[in-house]
């Protein structure tokens, strides 16, 4: 398959790539400094002559416009009710890119942890998946690569591009996937053990995951405290089961925690990040190049190319 140019809304070139994988999925998450990182949806140029490889790439840049608008639609959502274990989006004005908090990979830190700290980061995992089940969200991407860990030891969920919600045809089988995912992030969180780790073919992966769906999976030593709980997300047990009943469950094993983080960052610190945003912004350089949606679709079927959004949505 020939390969393709994809731009972003900017022209600007950025140090640090953070995104998993070398070719882009829904987004692409660069680093703007420390504290700061962007997440940028991406379209391919549309070539002139007609190429059958060509309406593949196109497809993957349309949908990475509806994985942007999900997103959106989170944070949206939860505009007035900011949720202290949801990664901060910081709020500038701009429709092309969402710009967020830089965190910690649990995947980097999960080492340094104890007991105590990793029941708290199962609390935290929790009380955002429920947090979401309030708005109304399915996550639709539950995995330990969205999950990280701020300057307070917060364990934050981060990723909304997948999310659905009740009106999305797949909604149901997006809540049972999502349960599957909670119970594996749940298992590494406690055992430092990821079921998937190491595995790179497809067919291996289905093959983890069809042992844990029939009940063939092992609860790793450390984690046995909540092995009915860990078993019935994998298997689908937990399907008809709400999040926030999931959480009850957890916390009437392992407690329920303490008080708030006293050295959280403060709102003064977000308002800081989000001035050095728009000042970023007010740098940046729009790529003239760039489509919204609506036209990337029309200027793609006037060269022939069948592309659709509503396959995304």
């Amino acid at each position: 398959m020939a390969q393709f140019k994809f731009i972003t809304p900017f022209l600007d070139e950025f140090d640090h790539y953070l995104s998993i994988g070398q070719a882009p999925s829904q987004g692409l998450v660069y680093a703007i400094d420390s504290e700061i990182v962007i997440k940028l949806p991406f379209q391919y140029i549309i070539p002139d002559n007609l190429d059958d490889d060509a309406t593949f790439y196109l497809n993957h840049g349309v949908r990475s416009f509806v994985a942007m608008e999900r997103e959106l639609a989170v944070y949206d959502a939860a505009a007035n009710r900011r949720h202290s274990n949801i990664a901060r989006r910081l709020k500038v004005h701009s429709p092309h890119c969402l710009l967020l908090e830089r965190l910690r990979p649990l995947d980097q830190v999960w080492i340094n942890a104890d007991e105590i700290m990793r029941y708290s980061w199962v609390r935290d995992l929790l009380r955002a998946r429920s947090f979401l089940e309030e708005l109304g969200f399915n996550h639709g991407d539950m995995g330990i690569r969205n999950l990280a860990v701020d300057s307070a030891n917060r364990l934050k969920l981060f990723d909304f591009g997948s999310a659905t919600t009740k009106h999305h045809y797949d909604y149901a089988a997006d809540v049972k996937r999502d349960h599957f995912g909670l119970a594996t992030c749940i298992h590494y969180i406690i055992t430092g053990v990821d079921p998937f780790a190491n595995i790179s073919s497809v067919q291996k992966v289905r093959h983890v995951e069809n042992r844990l769906l029939e009940g063939r999976g092992t609860v790793a030593a450390g984690a046995e405290i909540l092995t009915d709980v860990i078993q019935a997300g994998w298997t689908g047990q937990a399907a008809l089961t709400t999040f926030c009943e999931v959480k009850t469950c957890v916390e009437a094993i392992i407690g329920v925690g303490g008080q708030e983080i006293a050295s959280a960052p403060s709102e003064d610190h977000y308002q800081r990040l989000e001035y050095r945003c728009a000042e970023w912004l007010g740098m940046a350089t729009p790529d003239q190049r760039w489509m919204n949606p609506d036209d990337y679709c029309t200027t793609s079927r006037a060269k022939e190319y069948e592309v659709e959004m509503e396959i995304w949505q």
